[in-house]
């Protein structure tokens, strides 16, 4: 903490007591298990609560940084400074009305997609198994199963740094793989609204449970990991060319590249987020040294990494 705890402490007085905590391990705010502590870390409730907490960062000059659930994520052994405002806790109602299935961004993609099934809503199965936020997948347009985000979703709203809030909708979000608007503008997203069809429950169901069994024999679910650790490049796939570099099973102390599915970067339990991020650029330079292909790490590096750790990127 670079600041004192007791500066922090007085400048987020009027905080709910039981959602503010100072000085707090992250590590199982992670899927990875790992990282450092946040100077401060709050859990909103609401929309109101992000914005009197980030009027107060702006009027201090407190770096924040917004987490959904953790996936996707590396972070630092030394932690995060500054504000952390997590959404996965308190900021995840999701609601549904008529085929729409509307969700705040901390909302976890198992619970709309099993909202969806409760209503005969079909379009959300492949999100099931995904360990990540609502925020996070629209971030990102998270796919899997021949369907992505971009199918089902019809808008979006966002927190600007300016205060405004932003309805984004269809085409607007831009969408790419593993790509959207958001990845290119300062935005905190707030909600989503997905439109959905009518389907038959058991059909839903059984689309869910399929989804899951091929999830469960193909990648390391039981494992520490941040979901798929690199992007795939054009024309190609990250596991395939990992895989045929000769790092399938690869592993270095307590880290590894999965023997189930060579896209994947795990933890065995005792890793440091340091330890997890030379094992990515190992493979990335393997890969690159081996096919001339360089790849684009899917995870995002957060929190107060040295300079020297992340030159590999």
């Amino acid at each position: 903490m670079n600041k004192s705890g007791s500066f922090y402490q007085e400048l987020f007085a009027e905080l709910p007591k039981n959602r503010v905590f100072f000085d707090y391990e992250m590590k199982n705010f992670s899927t990875f298990k790992v990282g450092g502590k946040a100077d401060v870390l709050f859990l909103p409730e609401n929309i109101s609560e992000i914005q009197d907490v980030l009027a107060i960062c702006r009027a201090n000059s407190i770096p924040f940084q917004v987490l959904g659930r953790g996936s996707n994520i590396l972070i630092s052994d030394r932690g995060i400074r500054g504000l952390t405002i997590y959404l996965g806790y308190n900021f995840t109602k999701v609601s549904c009305e008529g085929n729409h299935i509307r969700a705040q961004s901390g909302a976890s993609l198992a619970s709309i997609s099993a909202l969806a099934a409760r209503n005969n809503l079909s379009g959300l199965e492949f999100s099931a198994g995904i360990p990540g936020s609502v925020g996070g997948a629209v971030l990102m347009n998270a796919s899997a199963y021949d369907s992505e985000i971009k199918d089902v979703l019809i808008s979006s709203s966002y927190l600007t740094p300016h205060d405004e809030i932003i309805t984004l909708n269809g085409a607007e979000h831009q969408f790419d793989y593993r790509n959207s608007v958001y990845q290119e503008i300062p935005a905190i997203i707030l909600e989503a609204d997905f439109v959905l069809e009518e389907g038959n429950r058991l059909e839903i169901y059984g689309k869910i449970q399929e989804f899951q069994i091929k999830r469960r024999a193909s990648q390391p679910i039981d494992k520490y990991s941040a979901g798929s650790a690199f992007k795939r490049p054009q024309g190609n796939y990250a596991s395939k060319l990992i895989a045929d570099a000769g790092l399938k099973g690869y592993r270095k102390m307590d880290v590894g590249v999965s023997a189930k599915h060579a896209g994947f970067i795990i933890n065995y339990g005792g890793a440091s987020a340091s330890d997890i991020n030379r094992v990515f650029a190992h493979v990335k330079s393997v890969v690159e040294a081996e096919y001339g292909i360089s790849l684009e790490p899917e995870v995002k590096w957060i929190g107060d990494w040295p300079e020297e750790e992340i030159q590999w990127q």
